[in-house]
């Protein structure tokens, strides 16, 4: 896996230099006569590549960075939330104007204001930094659990040459879903593993799923956690990263409410997982909870500006000198804080929007009820969401295959997929030490026709499992694990394509003809 973001942050230029790369840049779009939004752009991109050694896990390859600037410059100014952050840009690009005038850079008040807005800029950055290398890094750990380690020589080279837009996915689809589905159904075909029935006027051809998923079947060694996913999961063991999750949670949910800060309430928990990476959420818990307590902390910021590269989550710090006297904590450096908490919220929030509508506009041939699913499936980007995600393209995928196929004559053919759940017989097995007999073992679970390893449970929805638990006077404790199985089951996928002989016969006057065409594009050339 390609992992360009692992390196230490450095404290960068000095504020001096900076805001004369500000000034210079500023002054030139002036020069060319460049509109407002020009204006505002070439002066954000300068901060950010001038900043680039102080933002966290900044990425080294140029496509990936290009995806950065891009999300926070141009392509996410269509959500509510990039509100947020233009008038941030607005607001430092005035500020710089007056700081270039004569005499405007001896103004300690402007330079601090400067400073100020220039760190909660960063901040926006460092969200879309922070968002962006988890999504991508769960999404090839996925491809990795599903397809093996030769998946990281395909996924890197998507990487490398292609931005963090709908083709980036589009090409890992390419890749491990739409060839990997059309080698699976070649096989399914060459092996004969489908299977040809007749029930009444309907010709049915069914195709088992397992048939894909052994050519995943992978042992893998367990993949090495990139820097943010450590991080990220982290924050869930984390007690002062709980305690600040938990105050940005609140913040972001009540300002849910208000039109120009739309957060998701299915993502906020996300959100503020993700923001508490950075030191400045749980800087802004603890200072937060002195100033309402009324105490001092030697600890304090000062107020007058911030750092976006902060320091590593759970650092081992290092011996010091006894601390100065320390200064009272103010309502100032809070809600400084707090307004860098929420830049890289909306920040946070826009990137995962727009990763979703890229995932979802890089389906081609899926119908509006399948992406829709696809889209619930996806949440946030973690390691399960994924997981079933890459189930339900691989399945839909087959669909389209078979829709494709049948083309002109999709009218006369209905296509169904089949889920049963279904356990490893050595899971049920254990269950016998908790009261489960032979008789009451088969009448909750049949065997398993595709493989002699699994067991189908013979209830098919919760209710129905609930009604024989009853029936069949299932301990408390038996009822629970046994429970536990179904909801952690998986699934064995049959895919039925059942083509109508009395619609297909009033379209010619020679039925098995055509029926022949019919079969030989599904590569059925014999009966």
């Amino acid at each position: 896996m390609i992992d360009a973001r692992n390196h230490e942050p450095s404290q960068g230029p000095p504020p001096d230099e900076r805001l004369a790369a500000y000034v210079a840049c500023l002054a030139a779009t002036k020069d060319r006569r460049a509109v407002r939004e020009v204006v505002e752009r070439e002066v954000l991109l300068c901060l950010i590549r001038t900043n680039s050694d102080r933002i966290n896990e900044y990425p080294l390859l140029e496509t990936q960075q290009r995806s950065i600037i891009e999300i926070v410059a141009a392509r996410g100014a269509v959500d509510p939330l990039h509100g947020h952050i233009r008038k941030l840009v607005g607001e430092f690009v005035a500020l710089l104007g007056q700081y270039a005038k004569p005499g405007g850079g001896d103004s300690s008040q402007l330079r601090t204001r400067l400073v100020n807005t220039e760190t909660q800029l960063l901040k926006c950055v460092q969200g879309v930094v922070y968002t962006t290398a988890l999504c991508t890094d769960n999404f090839i750990e996925t491809l990795v659990r599903a397809y093996g380690e030769e998946a990281l020589g395909p996924s890197d080279a998507v990487t490398e040459s292609t931005e963090l837009d709908e083709q980036y996915w589009r090409k890992h689809f390419e890749h491990f879903v739409v060839r990997m589905v059309d080698e699976a159904y070649d096989a399914i075909m060459t092996q004969e593993a489908f299977t040809l029935s007749k029930e009444r006027s309907l010709l049915v051809i069914r195709y088992p799923f397992d048939a894909l998923l052994e050519r995943l079947c992978r042992t893998p060694k367990p993949l090495d956690k990139t820097r943010v996913q450590t991080l990220f999961e982290f924050e869930t063991r984390d007690f002062a990263s709980r305690k600040a999750r938990k105050l940005v949670h609140d913040i972001l949910q009540g300002m849910a409410a208000r039109p120009d800060y739309p957060f998701a309430s299915g993502d906020i928990d996300f959100i503020s997982q993700i923001v508490c990476i950075d030191p400045a959420a749980k800087e802004m818990e603890k200072l937060q909870t002195l100033l309402l307590s009324g105490g001092l902390t030697g600890d304090a910021t000062g107020g007058a500006s911030g750092d976006a590269s902060g320091t590593e989550s759970g650092a081992p710090s290092s011996p010091v000198a006894p601390a100065p006297p320390a200064p009272e904590v103010n309502a100032e450096q809070v809600q400084f804080l707090r307004e860098q908490v929420v830049g890289m919220a909306c920040s946070v929030a826009i990137t995962l929007n727009l990763l979703r509508e890229d995932f979802l506009r890089a389906l081609d041939g899926f119908s509006p009820k399948e992406t829709a699913i696809v889209r619930r499936t996806l949440g946030d980007f973690s390691l399960p969401c994924l997981g079933r995600a890459l189930q339900a393209l691989l399945e839909f995928q087959f669909v389209t295959l078979l829709r494709r196929r049948a083309g002109e004559d999709m009218g006369k053919i209905h296509i169904r997929t089949r889920k049963e759940r279904r356990t490893s017989v050595a899971a049920v097995e254990t269950l016998f030490d908790s009261g489960l007999t032979r008789i009451r073992r088969n009448k909750l679970w049949q065997p398993d026709p595709g493989r002699t390893s699994m067991l189908l449970f013979r209830p098919q929805t919760a209710t129905d499992l609930e009604s024989l638990l009853h029936l069949l006077q299932i301990e408390p404790q038996l009822a629970r694990e046994i429970g536990s199985l179904w909801t952690d089951a998986s699934y064995r996928v049959e895919f039925a394509l059942y083509i109508s002989l009395d619609l297909l016969s009033r379209s010619t006057t020679n039925l098995n003809q055509r029926l022949a065409e019919l079969l030989s594009r599904f590569g059925i050339t014999r009966l």
